[in-house]
């Protein structure tokens, strides 16, 4: 159904994510409609498509596929199957907007990527905390050196006391814990602020008792620019604090109540030009997302975050996850 102005969205995967969020915010956008959706359970199915308005329902993925009114899949499924999915909807010839973490192993990773590259597609990963209001703004103060020379970055994020529960809580459909379910969005917000890759990571990680993956991960991160980066992600921990702090050789921004969706916060800038506060809001960033990537899609331009973007993530991921278990740093890329 793609015209001059509008995709049909495809959704496949109709969890909380998909129920709460993503089928809400291709309601809302200006550039795109629930053309279809699919699940396992046609009961499910239908039930999903009649409460968000979507044209057609399946029990088939190959059937959504093979649907001509969906020009791009949103894979809103477990991490496990993410890179199969996205194969598959690239070999369709459908653009893909995919949950993270884009995939469990670089090499699957690296799969989607180039499956979406051969057929011509657009391969777009949800970190939308890229898309948190005013983000944009602090990479390009950071950019322009308003605060100097980046030393040290901090970035804390947590749900509160909120352990992973059913395919999250296995390490073979998961990949990792915190670190997929949170963690991934902080380390990608640090390249995207930044400009920069990481190069080396350390990570130290507590597992609850009768869980197999991590519910609390620290991450000490290198930049290749010289900066160094700590993480909190966890969700073992009641009252979270969702910030961010960047530390300059000129000065400092703060964020407070910026690093999770849906929240009302403010942020500081304590730099050569004096100081500066405003409040900012993180609702609308799934929005936001969806709207970017059919603009990518609309105008044949490469989204933001990319494909690429979710692999350097995995990438990143992996390396954090053996330093976890040889307790030691892992040199990232290259």
């Amino acid at each position: 159904m793609t015209d001059d102005d509008r995709i049909g969205w495809g959704l496949v995967g109709l969890g909380r994510i998909a129920d709460t969020e993503i089928a809400p915010a291709i309601a809302a956008s200006a550039n795109g409609a629930l053309a279809g959706v699919v699940s396992r359970d046609a009961a499910k199915a239908e039930d999903f498509a009649g409460r968000h308005g979507a044209a057609a329902a399946y029990d088939d993925y190959r059937a959504l596929l093979e649907d001509p009114a969906v020009d791009a899949v949103y894979v809103a499924t477990p991490n496990g199957l993410h890179a199969d999915q996205v194969v598959a909807a690239a070999e369709a010839g459908k653009h893909v907007l995919c949950d993270k973490p884009l995939a469990t192993t670089v090499a699957d990773a690296e799969r989607a990527v180039a499956a979406c590259a051969a057929a011509g597609v657009r391969l777009g990963v949800t970190f939308q905390t890229r898309n948190h209001e005013g983000m944009r703004e602090i990479r390009d103060l950071l950019a322009a050196g308003g605060i100097g020379s980046v030393r040290l970055a901090q970035v804390e994020l947590g749900p509160g006391r909120m352990l992973p529960q059913n395919w999250r809580t296995d390490p073979e459909m998961a990949g990792a814990g915190v670190m997929n379910n949170l963690g991934v969005h902080a380390y990608d917000l640090l390249r995207y602020l930044l400009g920069s890759e990481v190069v080396e990571a350390t990570a130290v990680v507590d597992v609850e008792p009768g869980f197999r993956v991590d519910t609390l991960a620290l991450a000490l991160l290198r930049f290749e620019n010289g900066a160094l980066a700590y993480v909190n992600a966890n969700q073992s921990l009641p009252n979270p604090q969702q910030n961010l702090s960047i530390c300059g050789t000129e000065g400092t921004v703060l964020g407070r109540n910026v690093t999770r969706p849906n929240l009302a916060g403010s942020i500081s800038v304590i730099g050569r030009d004096g100081t500066t506060e405003r409040a900012v809001s993180s609702t609308g960033a799934f929005l936001a997302t969806v709207e970017n990537f059919a603009d990518a899609v609309l105008h044949g331009r490469e989204p933001s975050p990319s494909g690429v973007d979710g692999l350097r993530s995995v990438e990143l991921t992996e390396a954090l996850a053996r330093s976890a278990r040889d307790r030691r740093p892992v040199a990232v890329g290259g």
